[in-house]
């Protein structure tokens, strides 16, 4: 008797574990779908209310849109500057991103097939994966801001594959991003500079 009750005891224990943890992941997610930018075009299904994963990453670029845009389109060159991204290949050996194309690479450890499925130039790209088990929307926004960019990036992830990628490693989409934010802020700084003359760099360095 007395270990059947000690047995329910830690049951219950376990429960309210559980039911807390639940509780604070709830939380969390709703911090996280305040965050979510209206101006992305999700695909049915995979709005950030919808999904299992949700992830949201901003920051400002001192660089003019088009030359962010250029650097994401061109995904070729992506692992020349964002070391978590590997293999870009896009179908029919197109040099840029463009509606509709498709394209293989490696991010995360992963080989992984993407579709353009949205291309507003110089505003939003948005690529997806379409699986049962991992439905994804990469998005990609670009705000002129202070003669820069603010540029939003927001991923969502729905699916089997998708949750135990969360409970493994439960930080690494949103750090993964805010590495390739970075490198991305430097790399289009480096180019705007660079276009703006060695004058203009030279003033730069001064101050």
């Amino acid at each position: 008797m007395k270990r059947n009750a000690l047995i329910l005891g830690a049951g219950l224990a376990l429960l309210t574990a559980l039911t807390a943890h639940s509780q604070e992941s709830s939380r969390l997610s709703a911090e996280y779908l305040r965050q979510a930018t209206p101006l992305i075009h999700w695909p049915q299904g995979l709005e950030p209310r919808n999904v299992d994963v949700f992830v949201h990453n901003e920051g400002w670029i001192d660089a003019p849109p088009e030359v962010v845009w250029a650097n994401l389109i061109d995904a070729t060159e992506w692992p020349n500057w964002y070391s978590n991204s590997a293999d870009v290949r896009i179908d029919g050996g197109q040099p840029r991103l463009a509606q509709g194309v498709g394209f293989d690479w490696k991010t995360f450890g992963f080989s992984i097939r993407s579709t353009v499925d949205v291309f507003e130039p110089g505003s939003e790209i948005g690529w997806s994966v379409d699986n049962p088990a991992f439905r994804v929307h990469h998005a990609w926004v670009l705000v002129p801001e202070r003669g820069g960019t603010r540029v939003i990036t927001e991923e969502a992830q729905k699916g089997a594959d998708a949750i135990k990628f969360r409970l493994e490693q439960p930080n690494a989409m949103y750090d993964g991003h805010d590495w390739w934010m970075s490198a991305l802020k430097a790399r289009s700084e480096r180019m705007a500079l660079r276009r703006k003359g060695p004058g203009r760099v030279r003033e730069r360095n001064q101050h």
